[in-house]
């Protein structure tokens, strides 16, 4: 309670049953909650004593009995920030046209490292074409819509995604306004917000009363928008948007409105329910990739930079564990996981039963797997650029022969594209049933200009070394 609350309770006079708002802010020229006519002169002057004292929002409240107090609502906004901080969701937040304040609430709390990945305001034409790729910039909706927003949110929990481990919960967050300007602009002031993550998204619409607020006080409440809408997603507030409605805007005039979308039906349920719905986003070309990790789902959000096991899995076993480990102990830093293609070059496509049996076998020991429509490693290239790719030794062969390619021409510009992407793979040997031979990257016949660009790496039989293969395994477990 601030040492101030007797003397401006005093001012409104002891029988006052009101509850109303003051903004202690040198931009704010009205009052809100209509405190009587009579006590504004008041209230302002008092108004102008806690400006110098640094306070810049407090609320006023009168409960029965004359029960007076004073909270700031700046220490309300940093118990808010508090509970995300204390969440163990990373975000990323992409702001343009206004809510400028949402970065500066949620950065100037201690724990904003443990949460916010990074903070982007794409203000011109230029940099919101960078930020957005071109499957979700839409030229023909305005910057300041709900598709935009929910563009934004999308990039960002791409972007989220891709820098943090496997099994992070992860949000992007997009903010887009239209607000007061010093120049006649036709159509509302209008903030749109939107929050994105693994399990669902929501967007925000709130179009205000044009003409009645300065561009600050349209910024605060978008910015004030936006954290709410975060903290909502997070669960971590128990007053939903009651606050905000209540506090920020007038709904008699202004318009909010809100909705929610799951992006996998039954994605609250653990049951097989969610492993079917999202096999079928793949299947039906609704995401190009479906990864499941630490309990998460996550659609279309690749990420780059890390290193990966393609094979079928039929079955999973401890060899691909192993293999796995032994790549992540060459490239030290940087995780592993598996990919399954639900389609083969050879074999063609897998149907919904199979996709979701092998599925579960990384869903029941928590081992990170992204599903993909890529059979070729140049498509995988495509999807997770800057990553190493484990093969065994006869995917490295058939890799190198021409006729998979159509000439040598063409696949030394597949490998060229590699190289640019940054890519490269590492090798593990096999052993010949037939000669007891174990053979290993050298025994590949690999074109020079290949072998010198360091696109291809051996693991030694002491990195790794299994002498079963799972056609072996699967003859023994049919055979039992």
């Amino acid at each position: 309670m601030w040492s101030t609350t007797k003397s401006l309770c005093q001012l409104q006079g002891e029988n006052t049953r009101r509850v109303g708002r003051v903004i202690a802010n040198p931009s704010h020229t009205r009052l809100f909650f209509g405190f009587p006519s009579t006590r504004r002169q008041n209230i302002a002057a008092k108004r102008q004593g806690l400006l110098d004292r640094g306070v810049r929002t407090v609320v006023y409240t009168m409960g029965e009995g004359g029960g007076q107090a004073l909270v700031s609502a700046d220490d309300r906004r940093t118990g808010v920030v508090e509970r995300i901080h204390s969440t163990q969701t990373k975000l990323v937040l992409f702001v343009t046209g206004g809510g400028m304040h949402t970065s500066t609430w949620l950065l100037s709390v201690p724990g904003a490292s443990r949460t916010v990945l990074d903070v982007r305001i794409p203000y011109g034409q230029e940099s919101m074409e960078e930020v957005l790729p071109p499957e979700l910039h839409d030229t023909n909706t305005g910057s300041a819509s709900v598709p935009t927003a929910i563009a934004l949110a999308k990039a960002a929990y791409r972007k989220a995604v891709g820098w943090s481990s496997f099994g992070t919960p992860v949000m992007g967050v997009g903010v887009t306004c239209g607000l007061a300007t010093d120049r006649h602009r036709r159509g509302d002031d209008k903030i749109f917000v939107s929050v994105y993550g693994p399990r669902a998204y929501s967007w925000y619409s709130l179009i205000l009363e044009k003409g009645s607020r300065s561009r600050v006080e349209e910024d605060v409440i978008a910015s004030e928008l936006a954290l709410e809408a975060i903290a909502s997603a997070m669960g971590v507030t128990d007053t939903g948007m009651e606050h905000f409605t209540r506090e920020c805007i007038d709904t008699n005039v202004d318009t909010l409105e809100y909705e929610r979308h799951d992006l996998i039906p039954g994605m609250n349920d653990s049951s097989d329910a969610c492993v079917t719905a999202a096999v079928k986003k793949i299947l039906t070309g609704e995401a190009k990739t479906v990864e499941f990790s630490g309990g998460c789902i996550y659609l279309d959000a690749p990420r780059p930079n890390r290193i990966y096991l393609p094979g079928s899995f039929n079955p999973l076993h401890d060899g691909h564990r192993e293999l796995l480990m032994a790549a992540e102990n060459r490239r030290p830093g940087r995780e592993g996981a598996f990919e399954l293609s639900i389609g083969n070059a050879d074999k063609g496509l897998l149907d919904q039963s199979e996709i979701e049996r092998r599925v579960k076998q990384f869903v029941a020991t928590g081992a990170p797997v992204i599903l993909t429509q890529a059979p070729l490693v140049t498509m995988k290239a495509d999807l997770f650029p800057q990553s190493t790719f484990v093969v065994g030794y006869d995917t490295a062969v058939r890799l190198v022969q021409e006729r998979y390619y159509g000439s040598e021409t063409a696949m030394m510009l597949q490998f060229a594209k590699l190289a640019h992407q940054k890519c490269d793979f590492i090798v593990a040997g096999r052993i010949d049933n037939e000669t007891g031979k174990f053979h290993t990257l050298d025994d590949i016949q690999i074109p020079e200009v290949l072998r010198r660009g360091s696109l291809f790496s051996a693991l030694s039989a002491d990195e790794f070394r299994l002498d079963i293969s799972s056609t072996e395994i699967r003859e023994r477990n049919s055979y039992n």
